[in-house]
C-alpha cells in the first residue's frame, strides 16, 4: 500500500510538471506576440502609420486560453484516473500469507525448477506467497533420506496425519517428491578388454570379472594408470556412502538392513548383511577393490570410474546424467547389482522428501504448498531425469509411471525395466536406531579390511 501511494504521488507531479510546462510554452507564444506587435506600432508610428494598420499586423492566438483549460482538465481527468484505479486494486488485493521454505529445496531441485513451481503455485493460490527463509525458521523444509532419522530424534518435524486421511499414512511425518534407484554401472571397454560381452549377473560372475580386470595390469604398458575391477567410497564425510555401497548388496542378496529383534533389545546384524561384509573382505584380500575403500566418496569413485580406471560399481540412478556429462555414453551401462543367488531382485529407493517444521505457525498453508509439490512430483522427476521418479504409496492418490522422459531415452527406460522387475527393499528411513546399526556396520567393516577404518 505505501508503495502504491508513493507511486501514485510520484505520477500526479510528473502530470502537474507535464500541465505548467506546457502553460509556460503558450505563456512565451502569447508574449512573443505581444512583442511584435509592440514593434510593429513603433515602426508605424515613426512611419506615420496608423492603429488599423497595426492591428492588421496581429496574428491573434485565438483560443489559447481555452486550449489552456482544456488541456489542464485533461491531465486532471487522467490523474484521478490513475489515482481511483490503484485505490481500488489496492482495496481489492487480499492479504497475503507468506510461507517460508528452506532454500535446501533450490541445492536439490536447481532454481529454474523451483521458481517455476512457486510461481505456479502463486497463480492458483493468490492468498498465499512462497518465500525463501534465508533467516529463521522455514516452515517447509526438504532433506535427503540420509537426513530423516536425524530430524526425528530432534522433533524436527510435524506429523501430516492431519492431512492424510489413509490407515496406512499413520505416523507419516514427510512426503517424497521424488525417488532414485540403486543401479550396477559398468565400463563397457574395460569388461571387453577382459573378456566379458555382458555385466556379471551373480557374485560368482561378479569376481570372474574382477579377476579378469586386474590381469589387464599385468599386461599394460609403463605409465598406464591401473584399473580395478570393482570400488567402494566408504568414506565417513559421504552421508551416502553406507547405503550406496552396502545396502544396495544386501538388498540384492535377499536381505534386510533392519536387523531382527533380540530379547535384550541389542542390534545384531542380519545374516545376509554378514554375508556381505564378508564378501567384500575377499574383495579386498585379493586386491580387487580401488585403494582409498575408506577415503573416497561416491563423487570421487564416478569420476575415477569415467576416466575408464574401475570397472565395476554401485551407484544411484542420478548418477547417469553426470556420467554422461563425463564420458562417453556409449561406454558404460546399467544392470541389476549381482545377486548372491537366484531369485527376483531386490532393491532400494532413494528420496528426496518435503514435510512441515514443528515450529511452523501456519501448517494448514505448508500443507497446500506440500500437497501442491506432491501433485507436481512428475515435474520435478522429469527436471532431474530421475527414475523412477515417483515412489509407491507416497501420496494418496499418487501413482507411479514412466514420464515421457524415461520412456524416450534408452539407459532411462532400461532403468525402469529394472524398477518394474524387482521387488523394493525397506530401508532406514524413519527407523530410530539407524545411527547405532550403521556405526556396528562400520566397525563390522573395519574388522574385514584388517582394521583399516
Amino acid at each position: 500500500m505505501e508503495r502504491q501511494l508513493h507511486n501514485l504521488s510520484f505520477a500526479i507531479s510528473a502530470a502537474k510538471k507535464r500541465i505548467f510546462a506546457a502553460c509556460r510554452t503558450k505563456k512565451r507564444l502569447i508574449q512573443c506576440k505581444i512583442s511584435r506587435v509592440l514593434q510593429a506600432a513603433r515602426e508605424s508610428h515613426n512611419s506615420g502609420g496608423t492603429y488599423t494598420e497595426i492591428q492588421a499586423e496581429r496574428i491573434e492566438p485565438p483560443g489559447i486560453k481555452k486550449i489552456d483549460w482544456f488541456l489542464f482538465a485533461a491531465a486532471v481527468a487522467v490523474v484521478a484516473f490513475i489515482a481511483v484505479n490503484a485505490i481500488l486494486r489496492t482495496v481489492a488485493m487480499p492479504k497475503r500469507t507468506d510461507i517460508f521454505v528452506s532454500p535446501h529445496c533450490e541445492v536439490l531441485f536447481g532454481k529454474d525448477t523451483v521458481d517455476k513451481l512457486i510461481r505456479d503455485f502463486e497463480d492458483q493460490n493468490p492468498a498465499l506467497r512462497i518465500r525463501r527463509a534465508e533467516q529463521g525458521v522455514a516452515d517447509l523444509v526438504f532433506f535427503e533420506e540420509y537426513e530423516f532419522s536425524g530430524l526425528l530424534r530432534q522433533g524436527a518435524l510435524s506429523s501430516l496425519v492431519p492431512y492424510i486421511h489413509t490407515g496406512t499414512q499413520s505416523g507419516q511425518w514427510a512426503i517424497p517428491l521424488v525417488s532414485f534407484m540403486d543401479l550396477f554401472f559398468y565400463n563397457i571397454p574395460v569388461l571387453k578388454a577382459a573378456g566379458f560381452d555382458r555385466p556379471p549377473k551373480n557374485r560368482v560372475e561378479f569376481l570372474a570379472a574382477a579377476r579378469a580386470v586386474a590381469k589387464l595390469n599385468e599386461f599394460s604398458e609403463g605409465g598406464r594408470k591401473a584399473v580395478y575391477g570393482a570400488a567402494l567410497g566408504l568414506s565417513p564425510g559421504d552421508p551416502l556412502a553406507l547405503r550406496r555401497d552396502v545396502y544396495s548388496w544386501i538388498w540384492a542378496a535377499g536381505g534386510d538392513i533392519r536387523p531382527p529383534e533380540t530379547a535384550d533389545g541389542q542390534i545384531e546384524l542380519s545374516r545376509a548383511a554378514a554375508d556381505t561384509i564378508a564378501f567384500f573382505g575377499q574383495l579386498n584380500r585379493e586386491g580387487l577393490l580401488a585403494p582409498g575403500t575408506f577415503d573416497k566418496t561416491g563423487a570421487g569413485r564416478l569420476a575415477e570410474f569415467a576416466e575408464g580406471r574401475i570397472a565395476m560399481m554401485t551407484a544411484s540412478s542420478r548418477d547417469i546424467s553426470i556420467l554422461r556429462r563425463s564420458m562417453n555414453a556409449a561406454d558404460f551401462g546399467i544392470t541389476t547389482i549381482p545377486a548372491a543367488a537366484q531369485g527376483k531382485t531386490r532393491l532400494g529407493l532413494l528420496a528426496i522428501y518435503a514435510g512441515i517444521s514443528s515450529e511452523c505457525t501456519k501448517p494448514d498453508e505448508a500443507w497446500a504448498f506440500l500437497a501442491f509439490l506432491a501433485e507436481q512430483s512428475q515435474t520435478i522427476a522429469a527436471a532431474l531425469g530421475a527414475v523412477p521418479g515417483s515412489l509407491p504409496g507416497a501420496f494418496p492418490g499418487g501413482s507411479v509411471f514412466a514420464g515421457e522422459y524415461i520412456m524416450e531415452d534408452t539407459l532411462y527406460s532400461k532403468a525402469w525395466d529394472i524398477f518394474e522387475a524387482a521387488d523394493l527393499a525397506e530401508d532406514l528411513s524413519g527407523y530410530p536406531q539407524a545411527g547405532e546399526l550403521e556405526q556396528l556396520i562400520r566397525e563390522k567393516l573395519a574388522v574385514a579390511f584388517g582394521g583399516q577404518l
